[in-house]
């Protein structure tokens, strides 16, 4: 390799007041001109050292830094860094800061016009071009650091250092930022070292990803070749096996490093930086006791989540102190993508997480790459909805469709511009989802064929992480997306498209996110988990009282958890939805149900329901038996056994017909009946889980590797107890939505 930039067996040490402290051992890197390298690791191995040592802000107590030939000795122009924060001239305004860097680089080289050019185009490249006259006190952090790049850029660096630098930025931004670092180290050919612990951000934008084992004596652990072709395209990789193959083996690092001895887990709680704020409950949870009895096997464990509003149920339940009553120390990490929830899941990075109602089932019949899950509980019905660029509506309106109110209308109009496109020799429109198995990817499906859109020829489909989907919107990757809240909402209030339905408008009170663990997690740690089931029923019992979702919306507006405006997350939350951005908002009481209709029950025919849509679009490699995968996966016994501490009504069975009710409905309990939300499917078609391959038949599947005949042999009739079997008269009583 082209020895550019040679980081020769540095190590550094710090004099402590118990002695020398060895923070990097032997760290030997070689960097290729134009290169692009991720530092990774956990907290406290070195990754900050390293980038001050190569700036030249330390020197090294053995080896050093040679930059062309020249050894590093302290800072200069041709290394630009950008810091965790921000370093901005606070008497300076956004504009000076910036030309501040360009007149010390090119006062010789640029003419005053082309420095005040140059730095224009910079801060347009962070978008920050609207707020040249500002002081530093008059931005937000994320702006103040969006600066900070600008600055970096604007100088030209023949090496860039970036340590964590798109951290404090939303997640649209972030998006940008990475998009536009991509173009500008394609077209300045600089090299480019940057911290982050983004795995998705690393394995996107590096050549070679240097993962660093834990400190003191921190070193380079493991290093990784990207072989992925650039320009990367962001959407293609969402997909691309050798994509998921580089972030599984950079995850795998981690969860490795992330396996140390109890000793050592305690040594570095305790000694945390200035900068974490940490509550010692240690002691309140060695002496607190759930509300079994029971000992919990595990006291800390780590949750993962996604930032949409239906993460509400962990988040209040940290936040309100349901984890806390139940004797468990509970960490929310917040993920990019659904992807890094079956990663983390799957290795015990996680101990459980928000999950997809199927994402569980697909680890049942090899689909997913993931370890077995279940679930014994969901967390809550409806809230996504079907977004579609503003030029594509105003095409959808030029149609002339005269009910662009419903869905069957939308769909004949889209039908009609996805026609005109292909008689006109056009590519197909690309439509987004969330996840291969999701409510999201089943429901759009399902509302397309019925408008007789065929998803696997007509169109492009293909995964986006939830908070990218705006941005894919804005730069027109995408034409439309099914995503959940508030991603809708804040396309729809930014003006950039115009939000067509609501999934519930599909599947009224659908099935959405479920709380799932590894089946080996739960086989490990009963007692735990009955303490989180506990903590989740009782946190959405308090989400569902009209009276908190204010505030609900008050906690998930945090930069840690959904990180979107109040106000933007209260239009779907308080039981309306944004469709248009000129028009007010419509009524949905239920758009959002975190409780109520029994929602935190863990249906089995809504498991059934899914395994069809995984047969009907070519996700089962085999006829499997759905009855046996819906026992082994969806766990409503724990849930009971959860409830039953809890004075909560539940039904007498475990599976229930769907499709059947147009508004409210009673069904019969174990001591009463229980009330139930409308149920339709758009279409009026009914599902009986009783025989899931008689529903299939109505449906055009032209996907499936197998025959229906192949399925009905794994699945014959009866195949399984309904709910209501014995009592389907008169339950249907109507007692109002």
């Amino acid at each position: 390799m082209n020895s550019y930039l040679n980081i020769d067996h540095v190590s550094i040490t710090f004099p402590t007041d118990n002695g020398p402290l060895n923070v990097l051992k032997d760290v030997d890197l070689k960097v290729a001109q134009g290169e692009f390298i991720s530092l990774i690791g956990h907290s406290g191995c070195g990754k900050s050292t390293v980038l001050n040592i190569v700036s030249g802000l330390l020197n090294a107590t053995e080896g050093g830094v040679i930059l062309e030939e020249r050894e590093v000795t302290e800072p200069g122009p041709d290394r630009a860094v950008v810091f965790q924060n921000h370093s901005l001239l606070p008497w300076l305004t956004v504009y000076d800061n910036v030309r501040l860097a360009v007149d010390q680089v090119f006062k010789k080289t640029k003419s005053k016009e082309e420095r005040h050019r140059w730095t224009l185009h910079n801060l347009e490249l962070v978008h920050m071009a609207h707020a040249l006259d500002r002081k530093p006190d008059e931005i937000s952090g994320g702006m103040k650091q969006r600066v900070g790049i600008a600055r970096a850029l604007a100088m030209e660096p023949k090496v860039l250092l970036m340590d964590e630098p798109f951290g404090a930025l939303d997640s649209l931004t972030r998006t940008h930022m990475q998009d536009s670092l991509m173009e500008i180290q394609a077209r300045l050919n600089n090299t480019v070292i940057m911290i982050t612990h983004d795995v998705d951000e690393a394995v996107l934008l590096s050549d070679r990803i240097i993962m660093m084992t834990n400190g003191p004596s921190a070193t380079v652990g493991e290093v990784l070749h990207i072989d992925l072709p650039k320009p990367r395209n962001r959407l293609a990789l969402a997909e691309n096996p050798t994509y998921n193959h580089y972030r599984a083996e950079v995850v795998r690092f981690l969860h490795e490093r992330h396996q140390q001895p109890e000793e050592e887990k305690t040594e570095t709680t305790e000694s945390t930086t200035e900068k974490d704020t940490v509550v010692d409950l240690s002691a309140w949870i060695k002496s607190a006791q759930p509300s079994t009895g029971k000992t919990l096997e595990k006291t800390h464990i780590n949750l993962g989540f996604i930032p949409l509003t239906d993460c509400a149920p962990l988040v209040v339940a940290k936040e309100k102190g349901f984890f806390h009553q139940q004797g468990l120390n509970v960490e929310l990490s917040r993920e990019n993508s659904w992807a890094n929830i079956r990663d983390k899941v799957s290795i015990g990075m996680l101990d459980g997480a928000q999950m997809h109602a199927a994402m569980p089932l697909a680890s049942a019949v090899g689909a997913s790459g993931s370890v077995p899950m279940v679930t014994s509980m969901s967390l809550d019905l409806n809230g996504n909805g079907i977004t579609v660029s503003n030029e594509i509506y105003q095409r959808m309106v030029e149609t002339g469709e005269p009910s662009l109110d419903t869905l069957a209308g939308c769909g004949r109009a889209l039908r009609q511009v996805i026609d005109e496109d292909r008689e006109a020799g056009g590519k197909p429109l690309m439509f987004a989802t969330v996840f291969p198995y999701s409510s999201h990817n089943y429901l759009l499906r399902y509302w397309l064929a019925s408008s007789g859109i065929d998803p696997d020829k007509d169109i492009q489909l293909s995964v986006v992480p939830p908070p990218q989907m705006v941005n894919y919107l804005q730069a027109g990757v995408i034409s439309g997306f099914c995503v959940g809240e508030p991603w809708n909402t804040l396309a729809v209030c930014n003006g950039l498209g115009h939000t067509l339905a609501a999934s519930y408008d599909i599947w009224n009170n659908h099935p959405e996110k479920v709380f799932g663990v590894a089946s080996s997690w739960a086989a490990a740690n009963p007692n735990t988990h009955q303490a989180v089931l506990m903590a989740l029923i009782k946190a959405s019992e308090w989400i569902d009282q009209e009276e908190n979702r204010a505030e609900v919306c008050e906690l998930l507006s945090q930069g840690r958890y959904v990180n979107a405006p109040k106000e933007i997350l209260e239009k779907s939350m308080l039981g309306t939805f944004q469709l248009s951005k000129d028009e007010d908002a419509v009524e949905r009481t239920d758009f959002n149900v975190f409780n109520s209709y029994s929602a935190n029950f863990p249906w089995r025919s809504h498991a059934v329901w899914f395994l069809t849509q995984m047969a009907r679009w070519g996700q089962l490699r085999g006829p499997v038996d759905m009855e046996d995968i819906a026992r082994q996966i969806y766990r409503p016994e724990l849930f009971r056994q959860a409830a039953s501490t809890l004075d909560i009504q539940l039904p007498q069975e475990d599976m229930k017909a769907e499709g059947e009710h147009s508004s409210g409905w009673k069904l019969a309990g174990e001591s009463g009946e229980l009330e139930m939300g409308a149920d339709l499917f758009f279409d009026g078609v009914s599902f009986n889980p009783q025989d899931p391959v008689g529903y299939l038949e109505q449906f055009p599947v032209s996907s499936l590797s197998f025959t229906l005949n192949a399925l009905r042999e794994t699945n014959p009739l009866p195949s399984m107890t309904l709910s209501n079997e014995d009592r389907q008269e008169p339950v249907t009583e109507e007692v109002g939505q």
